[in-house]
């Protein structure tokens, strides 16, 4: 008797405990705190074991190591895809963009660093919700330029570029004209389009973004890599190489995002990046000597 009575409070506890599990389960998986992008468009020295951050590339294919991290496959669904040379790393940005706009992905903070440039914390990120009730936005730390934003531009790549981007913000995005003047006329430059930012930001500023490269794309018929070969091919200068100035509408999302930030945010937290591969080398092998030690010390143990 007394078994049975055991036997049917341990059914009742399992009940309980499973329909609890199950809400948990649900409500976790809503929404993460932070999904932090690695962008790659091919095979790297990867440090990162933090769960949090996950490696996006254009498609499978190009990945032949194997990976702690979440990979994802950016091409599906992508109608960027066939401009991915144009936009570089902006096709990857737009595509989860995209799935935080419909809903389909969904946290609270949202980042991206590339292969070889990763934000200096590594694995371990600080907390983010201390760090947002202070600044609005985290940062890859800025640098200052020899000339103006728009000399600069100006003076590696093609004119009519920046023309076009104020003349459609003007335009288009008038809120942002003044601070567009001002941003570009200024030697201060974020670059890379590394960042970390709330979700809702992250929408607002792929409305932003996008919206005025929409806008320069039709302006300029540029619908795919071959067109906007041709276009590049016209205003080429002496030192032009057409391989690198394809990623046309890649410089200019930077320049654009520059813009976004001096509009939105207020109060930037600047975090150094380990901006190449040798530097993050040399941090796998001090985690290893670490590792070593470590063994060592509970092998002395025993």
């Amino acid at each position: 008797m007394l078994k049975l009575i055991f036997f049917i409070i341990l059914i009742i506890i399992f009940l309980i405990l499973n329909i609890n599990g199950q809400n948990f389960i649900s409500n976790s998986s809503e929404t993460e705190i932070l999904n932090l992008y690695i962008i790659t468009h091919k095979d790297f020295n990867n440090f990162i074991s933090n769960k949090s951050y996950k490696i996006l590339c254009d498609d499978f294919y190009q990945l032949k190591n194997k990976y702690i991290l979440k990979v994802i496959n950016s091409k599906n669904d992508n109608e960027l895809f066939n401009k991915r040379i144009g936009y570089s790393e902006g096709s990857k940005i737009y595509y989860i963009w995209k799935k935080y706009k419909n809903n389909i992905i969904k946290s609270k903070y949202v980042g991206f660093n590339h292969y070889s440039r990763i934000f200096k914390f590594g694995n371990d990120i600080p907390n983010l919700d201390h760090i947002f009730k202070r600044y609005d936005v985290i940062l890859k730390k800025r640098s200052k330029l020899r000339l103006s934003l728009k000399k600069q531009y100006n003076k590696f790549h093609n004119k009519k570029d920046l023309k076009d981007i104020l003349d459609i913000i003007k335009n288009k995005f008038s809120n942002y004209y003044s601070v567009a003047l001002k941003t570009l006329n200024n030697k201060i430059f974020y670059s890379c389009n590394i960042f970390i930012m709330k979700s809702e930001d992250f929408i607002e500023y792929g409305n932003f973004i996008f919206g005025v490269l929409n806008e320069f794309d039709k302006k300029n018929n540029l619908i795919s890599d071959e067109i906007i070969k041709n276009y590049i091919s016209k205003f080429k200068k002496k030192f032009f190489k057409i391989e690198y100035q394809r990623r046309l509408e890649g410089f200019l999302m930077e320049r654009i995002s520059n813009i976004f930030y001096n509009y939105h945010f207020k109060k930037i937290l600047q975090i150094k990046i380990i901006s190449k591969t040798k530097k993050i080398k040399k941090l796998q092998k001090k985690k290893k000597k670490k590792k070593i030690i470590k063994k060592k010390r509970k092998i002395k143990l025993i």
